[in-house]
C-alpha cells in the first residue's frame, strides 16, 4: 500500500544536489535539478552502494553511484551503464512549496 509522504520543503533541497531522507521508514536519496525533485532508493541495485553519496549530473538527469559509478537516469532508475539494472524510484509531487513522496 502506498503512503504519501510529506518529505520536505521545496527550499530545503539544494538545486543540482542529493540530500538523503528518511522516508516512512526508508532510506530515499532526493535530488533537486531546477524546479524539479526526484527520489530514489537509497541503496544502488548493483552492490548495494548509497546513492546519496553519489555524484548528480543534472544535464544527463542521472545519479552516479559512488561505488562503482554505474549510472542511474532519475526519472526511471534505469541504469545507462547496465540496462539490466534499474535502482526504485518513488513518485514526487510538489505542491504549496513542500515536496511529497509516495512510497
Amino acid at each position: 500500500m502506498s503512503e504519501r509522504v510529506d518529505a520536505c520543503a521545496f527550499d530545503e533541497l539544494t538545486d543540482g544536489e542529493v540530500q538523503l531522507m528518511t522516508i516512512a521508514r526508508r532510506k530515499v536519496a532526493l535530488c533537486r535539478v531546477g524546479a524539479e525533485v526526484f527520489a530514489l532508493e537509497d541503496a544502488c541495485p548493483h552492490f548495494g552502494g548509497p546513492l546519496s553519496g553519489g555524484q548528480l549530473h543534472t544535464g544527463r538527469k542521472e545519479l552516479i553511484c559512488p561505488w562503482h559509478r554505474f549510472r542511474f537516469g532519475l526519472a526511471d532508475g534505469c541504469s545507462v551503464t547496465n540496462p539490466a539494472l534499474a535502482a526504485k524510484t518513488f513518485p514526487v509531487t510538489v505542491e504549496d512549496g513542500r515536496v511529497y513522496v509516495t512510497v
